[in-house]
């Protein structure tokens, strides 16, 4: 009697501790959630998660990332040229606009054979787990653009800084627009 208590008491304590791991979640960085591919002009949302992206980083919060608007200028440009500018999304998606073609491609040509990291960014809305994983995705879905044109895979690390690295501060429609972006960075 007194071993089978000692057995069930180890394994509620296993049990309990293995639940408070320090283990990030996994977030899958290609997953649109309506079945469309990343980087098509479906209305897709950043629901339906599945599987990791082993290239891909998160960020943690820290105020470098909140205060450092020197990445990118009020033109949208970014990089170490200043040349690449940086591909804005609609609220809630990670599909590449349609508007954002054009700069995509121009983009991609400056970009094609060096090594890149893209840097992805939300506005203030949706929690913080929330806001990574779509930065993520947004940068997935330029990563696969870029792939799609040429470029290979394996020069391209990604990142997602979710809402941290704002590069407006204003509580307007057209600050928060800007904050919805994947900007490119040169090593």
């Amino acid at each position: 009697m007194i071993k089978n208590v000692a057995f069930l008491s180890a394994t509620v304590a296993m049990l309990v501790l293995s639940g408070c791991s320090s283990k990030e979640p996994a977030i899958d960085a290609t997953a649109n959630g309506n079945g469309t591919s990343v980087g098509t002009n479906a209305n897709a949302n950043a629901t339906g998660t599945t599987g990791t992206d082993n290239g891909a980083v998160i960020a943690p919060i820290t105020n470098a990332n909140a205060n450092d608007t020197s990445a990118t200028g009020a033109n949208g440009t970014n990089g170490s040229d200043g040349q690449l500018t940086s591909i804005l999304f609609d609220f809630d998606k990670f599909n590449i606009r349609e508007d954002m073609q054009e700069t995509m491609t121009k983009d991609a040509l400056l970009v094609k054979g060096k090594a890149v990291k893209l840097e992805g960014n939300c506005d203030e809305f949706g929690s913080d787990e929330y806001n990574y994983a779509l930065g993520l995705k947004r940068a997935n879905a330029v990563k696969s653009a870029l792939v799609d044109g040429g470029m290979n895979a394996d020069s391209i690390t990604m990142i997602s800084y979710g809402e941290s690295n704002p590069v407006c501060l204003e509580k307007t429609q057209e600050c928060w627009a800007k904050n919805r972006r994947v900007d490119f960075k040169l090593p």
